[in-house]
């Protein structure tokens, strides 16, 4: 092996050494981070004033969480709940039953 230090040779690097990257596309950027940055700092302020809340009102927190998770389980129950009366529901026609021969008539 070589004992020549890498500052020496800056050509020999490996390639995933290097911190070269492609250039995007400037109008996408400015507009996608833009976009991205607003949708972040929303979000962050949104989960702020929840936490704030909840800490504040930690009873009302709890009950709304389980608020939420029953109406997650119900909406999760309904079809399968609606799926099984139907199917109780829909049971098979009966067939008819066959008609009697009528009685012969006896000559006068």
């Amino acid at each position: 092996m070589s004992s020549i230090p890498n500052s020496a040779m800056p050509h020999a690097k490996v390639h995933h050494d290097d911190d070269h990257k492609p250039k995007p596309d400037a109008k996408k950027t400015a507009a996608t981070s833009d976009w991205v940055e607003d949708a972040t700092d929303a979000a962050k302020a949104g989960l702020a004033t929840a936490t704030d809340t909840v800490k504040s009102h930690p009873k009302t927190a709890i009950a709304v969480g389980a608020t939420v998770i029953a109406g997650i389980a119900a909406a999760i129950a309904a079809p399968a709940l609606r799926a099984k009366d139907a199917a109780e529901k829909k049971a098979p026609p009966k067939k008819p039953e066959p008609k009697k021969p009528a009685k012969a008539k006896k000559p006068h």
